[in-house]
């Protein structure tokens, strides 16, 4: 991994605060998708996305899961652009942030390897 300038840690900080306002700006979403991930049917993914953990969930969790990230794709696309830097690079930093500090005990994310894990 390269290393990050201080510039845009410190940029990073202060979008994630808005980041995390947006990505719940919308309370039906927001708590339609903690129940998703404490029921294990969604989980976090590394590059900053939600999947279905469940290859058998129905298709109001495959919804959910595109609405989520359709909201996420929007909000990361736009803070790259604004610093100019890739929305990957974005949307990993937000799934570091998210699953360190917004996943409870039990929930699932994504690991390095591709596997599923429970926090």
């Amino acid at each position: 991994m390269t290393q990050i300038p201080h510039s845009f840690m410190t940029w990073l900080r202060a979008a994630a605060a808005v980041l995390c306002l947006a990505l719940t700006a919308s309370i039906a979403h927001a708590d339609a998708l903690d129940d998703a991930r404490a029921a294990g049917q969604l989980g976090e993914r590394p590059d900053g996305y939600v999947d279905v953990v469940n290859p058998n969930a129905g298709p109001d969790i495959v919804s959910l899961k595109e609405q989520i990230n359709a909201q996420r794709r929007k909000i990361y696309q736009q803070l790259a652009g604004e610093k100019g830097v890739p929305v990957e690079e974005v949307g990993a930093l937000a799934a570091e942030k998210t699953i360190s500090q917004k996943l409870k005990p039990g929930m699932y994310y994504m690991n390095s390897s591709g596997q599923w894990v429970q926090k």
